[in-house]
């Protein structure tokens, strides 16, 4: 019962209620009740107490939730209950007409400020709310377009490396992981995306169990994002070809932090076969590096016994206001060749 009440404010609060509506006439009446009860509660404690005090936040609140026609209605109905309940009451007492008018109509010519205030406020808010709708609208279209683009792409190359089976298995693979981030970034409703959230996404397929993933929260702008989608793509799909994923028991551990604007991500393998350093650099190793290398990043690769050792690390943008763009994707190499290890 507490959690739908508590569900049904926030509900009430964010969109709030239909202008002139019953139910926004009746909630400026139950804000106005509960002026009064404080009122009363106030009374007891100080008679010198300011008569029309709580009237003034029951009419913000009906103000903000019901419009121009609620918030109106509490501040009268506040003005009445306010009048006939202690200032009749006190003026009976010690008759002071001048004071009491005077009250009264700083009452009036506030509440007539605060609704006109909170009526501007809930119009910025409504125009705020369309435009994050028409933004989330676009968003979704430009996610929309950017995956039947790469459809198409991926159509052209199966045509023109249908003899080529396992250059466009490759191939296929890195652009259904680069769709895969812009779609994390369109569902982040923002032009960042947390580094787990992108590790969770290229791990899922694999079963999350054999990754240990440990660091602080870190988002990731658009084009770190992309960056690190395709090279945790490398990174993975080696480990299950040639790696601790191609072992039932085979693990791989990932820790990241942040220190100022620089990143810094441990990749490391176990429980897979003894890595072999390849004798040249392949494509999965190019990649890596043009896709570090616009971000002023570096990448140390260590074949060890125990498995292979990754470390990353990069630059962070400057945010958008700082005049740093950072929603270009990384520069793809065009050379073709061997993944990370043999």
């Amino acid at each position: 019962m507490v959690d739908w009440g508590r569900q049904r404010w926030h509900r009430m609060w964010r969109g709030g209620l239909r202008p002139g509506s019953p139910g926004a006439l009746l909630f400026a009446l139950a804000c106005v009740i509960m002026a009064t009860g404080l009122r009363m509660l106030l009374g007891l404690l100080s008679h010198d107490s300011m008569v029309f005090a709580p009237y003034y936040s029951a009419t913000l609140m009906a103000a903000l939730v019901g419009g121009v026609g609620a918030g109106s209605f509490a501040a009268g109905l506040g003005g009445i209950a306010g009048y006939w309940l202690f200032v009749l009451p006190e003026w009976r007492v010690a008759p002071d007409t001048t004071q009491q008018l005077t009250s009264l109509v700083l009452y009036g010519i506030s509440s007539g400020v605060i609704i006109a205030a909170t009526e501007s406020h809930r119009r910025l808010l409504q125009q705020l709310r369309s435009a994050e709708s028409m933004r989330e609208l676009l968003n979704y279209e430009f996610a929309h377009r950017i995956r039947n683009i790469l459809a198409n792409v991926q159509a052209i190359l199966r045509q023109s490396l249908g003899e080529h089976k396992d250059v466009l298995e490759i191939v296929n693979a890195r652009i259904a992981a680069l769709g895969a981030t812009h779609d994390l970034l369109v569902k982040s409703k923002s032009r960042a995306t947390l580094i787990r959230d992108i590790l969770t996404c290229e791990f899922m397929p694999y079963g999350l169990w054999r990754f240990e993933l440990s660091g602080e929260p870190v988002e990731c702008p658009a084009a770190v994002a992309v960056a690190l989608g395709l090279i945790l793509h490398e990174l993975t799909t080696n480990a299950v070809k040639y790696g601790a994923l191609s072992r039932q028991d085979g693990r791989v551990s990932i820790v990241w932090r942040r220190e100022g604007r620089q990143l810094y991500l441990e990749w490391v393998e176990r429980g897979g076969p003894e890595p072999t350093e390849p004798a040249g650099s392949g494509f999965g190793t190019r990649l890596l590096h043009s896709c570090l290398k616009p971000l002023g990043g570096s990448a140390q690769l260590r074949f060890e016994p125990s498995g292979l050792k990754c470390s990353l690390s990069l630059c962070l943008p400057e945010p958008s206001g700082s005049g740093t763009r950072d929603d270009a994707s990384p520069p793809l190499p065009a050379q073709t060749g061997a993944p990370i290890a043999p």
